[in-house]
């Protein structure tokens, strides 16, 4: 009998199992969701990608440069045919420059403008103007924190020629600073001015195009490669699009202005304007101590003046400077070239060592007195 019981037992267990088993698939099949789909960050980005994607544009100029490319990208910014972009020797010599769309539209285009500070161009698309031009949305850069994700959108090798669409890049803001830096074969490179330096992969057939954020807005136009002249490490950036917008707004509100633009306040010589303002050099009131021929030197403080911006924020005679605005110092000469780019009423940030102790200290420039 007990047996008899207990294979009974067995049995009832065994007809429950499967309708457990249901119970539950029913549960977790109602608590799925219906469809999965993509991860919120990657419909996000495609949002994004789709917004600006139409406006960027293939640019060919001419071939035959030894070592140089002659294609790049570039972004329309105006209904009327407005593309801005890097500038280049191939496009300086190209009898026509080609502007390829992303939907086929292949358009003869001119230079217009110039900009020899950031070194950036403003093509005129040429032929009837064309209301169906895509315009890229221009974002608000100073909003452009280091963390932020970016998209760098661009003809990546020559891969995008017809009705191709360029190549997406995501990356991440590195910092938003001013850098001393040289650009490669472009000789000099003026523009003083904070650059968004970003780890998207970029080359030459990227440079010109824009940099985006998460809504498909452009916060700055792609550069050459540059290289540190402190670290001789080599960085992607972007001129932040705020320091277009008066470039870009210029040319649409003048048409007929000179083909150099002319930055309020800069010199002749960097595209200023013929009566610029005289920018004043900053005053810190630091000497360091100078080692000779030897210019390994480190940067050991060996006066400051008194009652000087750098008394004033508690510098000392003997401190070291490590760091100004977190670029290394490697030597007094560093230091002096290095703080020599600042103007008076700048903020400069220094990182020193006092005896054993590492300390940053704030220091505000004032002009000589």
């Amino acid at each position: 009998m007990r047996t008899i019981i207990h294979s009974s037992c067995d049995a009832r267990r065994a007809l429950a199992r499967p309708a457990l088993l249901a119970t539950l698939g029913a549960l977790l099949l109602l608590s799925a969701p219906a469809s999965a789909g993509p991860p919120i960050r990657s419909k996000r980005i495609d949002k994004a990608v789709a917004r600006i994607q139409p406006a960027v544009v293939k640019v060919f100029g001419v071939k035959g440069f030894r070592g140089v490319f002659g294609y790049m990208t570039g972004v329309n910014v105006h209904q009327s045919g407005l593309v801005i972009t890097r500038g280049s020797v191939t496009l300086d010599e190209a009898p026509q420059i080609k502007i390829h769309f992303h939907d086929g539209r292949r358009v003869g285009a001119e230079i217009v403008r110039e900009d020899r500070v950031s070194k950036m161009i403003l093509l005129r698309l040429l032929g009837e103007a064309d209301d169906t031009y895509p315009v890229a949305p221009l974002a608000d850069s100073d909003k452009v924190k280091a963390g932020h994700f970016s998209l760098l959108i661009g003809n990546a090798y020559k891969v995008a020629l017809g009705e191709e669409k360029c190549a997406v890049n995501l990356g991440v803001v590195s910092a938003v600073t001013k850098i001393e830096m040289r650009a490669g074969m472009s000789g000099g490179f003026d523009y003083d001015g904070k650059v968004i330096l970003h780890d998207a992969m970029n080359n030459p057939g990227v440079y010109g195009g824009p940099l985006a954020n998460l809504k498909g807005e452009v916060i700055g136009i792609s550069g050459r490669i540059l290289e540190s002249r402190e670290t001789n490490v080599q960085m992607h950036y972007a001129i932040p699009v705020n320091d277009l917008k008066a470039f870009i707004l210029d040319t649409i509100n003048n048409p007929e202005a000179g083909k150099i633009y002319r930055r309020r306040g800069a010199s002749k010589t960097r595209g200023g304007t013929d009566a610029p303002e005289k920018k004043v050099p900053g005053w810190h009131g630091i000497r360091v101590l100078r080692g000779g021929i030897n210019k390994a030197t480190p940067a050991y403080i060996d006066r400051i003046v008194p009652q000087s911006p750098a008394h004033k924020a508690g510098l000392r005679a003997d401190d070291l400077v490590l760091k100004i605005d977190h670029m290394r110092v490697k030597s007094w000469r560093t230091f002096n070239r290095m703080m020599g780019r600042y103007q008076a009423g700048e903020k400069v940030q220094l990182t020193i060592k006092r005896r054993s102790d590492v300390k940053v200290i704030d220091l505000t420039l004032g002009k000589r007195k």
